[in-house]
């Protein structure tokens, strides 16, 4: 499903097809306490287009517990991780504006000189940069569901 020539078209004509918001909780879960994150390198950000839906698409979707809103020009709401624990997301903000941080185990990452100019702010550094195409693809699927309308409550077509 996280290739992008998946056939979205059939997938949805099937009686039985879950929705997307089902299929991703299913490629995803809340990270665990912070001692786990020390084994993941960053590898990419990406730049939420607009914060509060963003924001609100997450919470939505992963229903995190706890969040620590005291830092808002800069600080880490939460994180979740796949499925395999292979990729990690930082859901933070950066200058009260919504950013995804990225990161992998340090084996899935190409650490050649010159292959990313990591930086403060997300979505300034110049590519993801893993060597894994299943990461690829899940950082893209992360990029797409965030920038997703979401029918939440269809009586009254509130959609976020």
């Amino acid at each position: 499903m996280l290739s992008p020539d998946f056939d979205w078209a059939k997938h949805w004509e099937r009686p039985d097809a879950e929705t997307l918001e089902e299929e991703f909780k299913k490629c995803v879960k809340l990270a665990g306490s912070k001692e786990g994150k020390n084994n993941y390198q960053d590898c990419g950000s990406y730049k939420v287009e607009d914060t509060p839906r963003g924001m609100y698409r997450l919470f939505y979707l992963l229903e995190p517990k706890g969040i620590d809103f005291s830092n808002m020009y800069r600080g880490e709401l939460f994180s979740f991780v796949s499925v395999d624990e292979q990729y990690l997301v930082k859901v933070s903000l950066f200058e009260y504006e919504l950013g995804l941080y990225f990161l992998a185990q340090e084996d899935l990452i190409d650490k050649s000189e010159g292959v990313c100019v990591p930086s403060a702010w997300p979505g300034a550094d110049n590519k993801v940069r893993l060597i894994d195409p299943v990461g690829i693809d899940f950082f893209e699927m992360i990029k797409k569901i965030v920038e997703h309308e979401f029918e939440v409550y269809p009586v009254g077509e509130f959609k976020v």
